[in-house]
């Protein structure tokens, strides 16, 4: 049976970083953008959803025969004044998340740090930042570009019980 954790990693490719379609919904005056999977070799519904376009918050929740988890995050891409001194497009900063979401192949974003990635100008990080043994979980996602930070996602994963 697969671990709830890892069933957030697989849901997180399948859906944000790969090629699911993503809906949106209203809550109050909030637009809700998602996206869902299913991923049926591990009988589990993972769901993703955000609001926002370069900052906010979301939470991603996955449930399956193994148990229920939740990834709450906040935080998003800098300030646009800051993307354009820089010359780079919040488009530039989602393309290079994804591709290293995608190479870390659900190596982030759960239980253990991802050293300083550095990709010519970019560089990726995963920090954890609190554990206390009984699998809550705080982390911080970090992107830079030519030594700024561009992006950052603060992160609390839990199980649901």
């Amino acid at each position: 049976m697969t671990d709830p954790s890892e069933l957030l990693a697989k849901g997180l490719l399948a859906g944000f970083a790969g090629k699911s379609a993503f809906g949106t919904s209203s809550r109050g005056a909030f637009t809700v953008t998602s996206s869902e999977v299913l991923l049926p070799e591990d009988a589990a519904q993972y769901i993703d959803q955000w609001v926002g376009k370069r900052s906010g918050g979301g939470q991603e929740i996955v449930q399956s025969a193994g148990g229920a988890m939740t990834r709450v995050y906040a935080g998003g891409t800098v300030l646009q004044t800051t993307l354009d001194t820089l010359g780079i497009t919040d488009d530039q900063i989602m393309a290079y998340l994804k591709e290293k979401l995608s190479a870390l192949n659900g190596q982030t974003r759960l239980m253990a740090a991802v050293p300083p990635i550095l990709d010519g100008d970019w560089q990726y990080a995963y920090e954890l930042m609190d554990t206390d043994g009984a699998q809550i979980v705080t982390g911080k996602e970090t992107i830079l570009y030519k030594n700024t930070p561009v992006f950052v996602h603060v992160f609390v994963m839990a199980p649901v019980s």
